[in-house]
């Protein structure tokens, strides 16, 4: 590969990156721990989220829960409940 092929690569994956990072979307995730305070921590593809707040009608968040959260482009996230278990 050219060097000028690899800068164009180099560009292209920051872009992707900083794209992927600026946008808002939704992620699946698993609850590491439960707070009485309204939030959970958890665990996501990108990483752990520490105290994400929850929304009312997740009342009873437990550990090992598979949920759905939210983000934004600011960096806020909310978990929006639990998915059915088979």
């Amino acid at each position: 590969m050219s060097p000028r092929q690899s800068l164009v690569d180099a560009v292209q994956q920051a872009a992707e990156r900083a794209v992927a990072q600026g946008a808002a979307g939704w992620l699946l995730a698993s609850v590491t721990a439960t707070y009485g305070d309204g939030t959970v921590d958890i665990s996501t593809a990108r990483g752990p989220v520490a105290k994400v707040r929850r929304l009312k009608s997740y009342s009873a968040p437990a550990v090992g829960d598979l949920v759905r959260v939210d983000f934004n482009a600011d960096g806020n996230w909310i978990v929006v409940g639990a998915l059915a278990t088979s």
